[in-house]
């Protein structure tokens, strides 16, 4: 998942090279919608003929919580602040008071030895386990992210003038680990490094930080967004950081329009191809040992302490969602193929891993014989063998059956967009949001038109993809509207 968090500059110098390839909202094809639309709301004409050159680039004001790092123990996995990027509205809209806050995702890491090295390893300008290396004064280019958090009216008409949150991901437990002590990791030449697990304690100082700082208190409307582990943090937390705001908001009479949408964080609880455990006992392992803490969500009466664990996956908690919740995902997410699908188990996990096992190594990704060339780093879906096609419909299948059997799916005032293409975080590129399509809807579209809705029934704001691939694979089996320059390989 490394190597897609750092496609979306590649993606964005492309998109610049080929133009605009125009939006799947304007095309003719087919509908494959899942549930129909009876009425769709989007942005005005006003809206849309904003360009990039009427306002100017905006700029993310870097804040290192270091006074709650001391006092709350929001800390990175190596100790350093938890942080976050603010980027405040254009003078003119801050009366609106309008926020969306979007939870960074990056995968996880699961015992000792990767978050050690997730901890200490740089690339690509990244480290997903400490702040050290966050630069101050970025825009959303240098930041890698667009989509919902997008200053370009053009390309994201209802939320460019929000004021953004970009809450940066390193703690490694999707904002949820709680440990009070650290782990100690001691590497082959005997040195030891303290480890801290303080994901959830991040989350609450962020919300503590712009409420008590940045006026977040006083909000009209709040879109809760993230993406892929970000994605799966706002299926954990959604109940709770609502009634975190909701109880400020009830001291001054005022409400607050709360609203949910995870990017890319729907990830399914599902055995590899040999039907074997390996995502799930990863993650339990890593929710036992950052003692990560779920809250505020009924799932945890349906089981036993000992099971509770099963509650950090979307399909068991979803149903007890109680924001309105809009999910964004792709059937056939790259990610999940990659590393839930065609997954081993790491040689000596846990805590005994060869030293080089990291992050960056893409751990056991796509480490089923057979599946680099389909799935992995240099894999595409053309080269897919006919039984690797079937496991991969098998997946679609699977997905939007455990999605749209849920109680929640049908909840007025919810809604989905889950396409085909076989991409991970297209939430977060311009390109993608306005390209891919479920019929004649494209993402971009489908999640304004949710979002400027009131409490409406879930079927006008529902759109599930239902092409499927065929052998030999190409990218635009499922919809035409997944383009080969997409593509993130």
């Amino acid at each position: 998942m490394c190597f897609l968090v750092m496609v979306s500059t590649l993606i964005a110098l492309m998109s610049e090279a080929l133009g605009e390839l125009g939006t799947a909202s304007g095309s003719e094809a087919p509908s494959r919608r899942f549930r129909g639309v009876a009425h769709i709301e989007l942005p005005t004409k006003r809206e849309e003929t904003i360009t990039a050159e009427d306002v100017e680039v905006r700029i993310f004001e870097l804040v290192k919580m270091e006074r709650r790092a001391r006092s709350d123990g929001a800390v990175c996995l190596d100790g350093s602040p938890g942080a976050f990027y603010i980027s405040k509205a254009p003078a003119e809209y801050r009366t609106r008071r309008q926020w969306v806050i979007h939870l960074a995702g990056g995968s996880w890491c699961y015992d000792a030895p990767t978050c050690y090295n997730r901890s200490v390893t740089v690339r690509f300008g990244q480290n997903l386990g400490s702040s050290v290396t966050y630069l101050p004064n970025q825009t959303a280019a240098d930041l890698q992210i667009g989509g919902m958090l997008s200053d370009n009216c053009t390309e994201n008409p209802t939320f460019c003038n929000f004021n953004f949150v970009f809450v940066k991901y390193c703690d490694g437990t999707s904002y949820s680990g709680n440990r009070e002590d650290p782990i100690v990791y001691m590497d082959s030449s005997g040195m030891q490094t303290k480890l801290w697990f303080r994901g959830r304690r991040i989350l609450n100082a962020v919300l503590d930080t712009l409420i008590e700082d940045y006026g977040l208190g006083s909000a009209s409307e709040i879109l809760l967004g993230g993406d892929s582990a970000g994605g799966l943090a706002v299926f954990n937390h959604a109940n709770y950081v609502q009634r975190r705001i909701q109880h400020y908001h009830s001291s001054d009479g005022e409400g607050v329009k709360f609203r949910v949408a995870p990017n890319s964080g729907f990830f399914l609880y599902h055995n590899n191809v040999a039907g074997d455990m390996v995502w799930q006992e990863q993650m339990k392992h890593l929710y036992q040992v950052s003692n990560w803490t779920l809250t505020d969500n009924a799932c945890l009466e349906m089981y036993v302490k000992e099971l509770q664990w099963l509650c950090i996956f979307p399909q068991n908690l979803y149903k007890f969602i109680e924001p309105s919740i809009f999910v964004l995902n792709s059937a056939l997410d790259l990610y999940q193929v990659s590393n839930i699908l065609a997954a081993e188990r790491i040689e000596g996990f846990p805590n005994r891993e060869n030293s080089d096992v990291s992050f960056w190594s893409g751990y056991n990704s796509s480490a089923v014989p057979g599946w680099a060339n389909c799935s992995g780093v240099k894999g595409h879906i053309e080269n897919c063998g006919p039984e690797q096609i079937y496991h991969i419909n098998a997946y679609m299948d699977r997905f939007t059956t455990v999605l749209s059997n849920d109680r929640t799916f049908q909840k007025r005032g919810n809604g989905a967009f889950v396409y085909g293409c076989f991409d991970h975080n297209a939430e977060m590129r311009d390109l993608p949001q306005k390209r891919y399509s479920v019929g004649s809807i494209s993402m971009r579209d489908a999640l304004s038109a949710w979002w400027r809705s009131a409490s409406a029934p879930a079927q006008r704001f529902t759109h599930v993809e239902v092409g499927r691939y065929k052998y030999p694979a190409s990218m635009s089996d499922a919809s035409p509207s997944c383009s080969e320059v997409l593509d993130p390989f």
